[in-house]
């Protein structure tokens, strides 16, 4: 049963862990006590970052991906008119509006079917790691 779990869970795609630097300054600590201090602080940095590797998760259907994907079309859809009126003037307006919701269409119907496929993907390897019958 854990190894159906760990290969449910196994697969985590481009989890974007960014740690804060530590910065201390006139330190005059003991050795000890200045490594005891990193040590939290990193604990505590990937600790709080631990959401964006869950969330990165095909067990989960990736929400992250998901968010970045449906993000990126919503900035298409203001995106697109906007480079179209400024470059051409109003004769390029309704393209850019055109092109714009076709991005937000196309990137949002990825997202939700890559997030869909990701977790059929992970039960599907799940199941297939179970023992059969006996």
């Amino acid at each position: 049963m854990l190894n159906a779990l760990t290969m449910a869970l196994g697969n985590v795609n481009a989890a974007p862990v960014r740690l804060n630097a530590l910065m201390i300054e006139n330190v005059r600590l003991s050795m000890p006590a200045l490594q005891s201090r990193v040590m939290l602080h990193y604990t505590n940095q990937f600790t709080y970052q631990l959401y964006r590797i869950l969330g990165s998760a095909d067990a989960f259907g990736n929400p992250v991906g998901l968010f970045t994907n449906v993000s990126s079309g919503v900035h298409d859809i203001f995106y697109e008119p906007y480079q179209g009126f400024v470059l051409h003037g109003n004769k390029d307006l309704a393209s850019g509006i055109a092109r714009g919701a076709s991005s937000f269409v196309k990137k949002t119907v990825f997202g939700v079917s890559d997030s869909i496929s990701k977790v059929t993907g992970s039960i599907g390897k799940g199941a297939s790691s179970l023992p059969g019958p006996l």
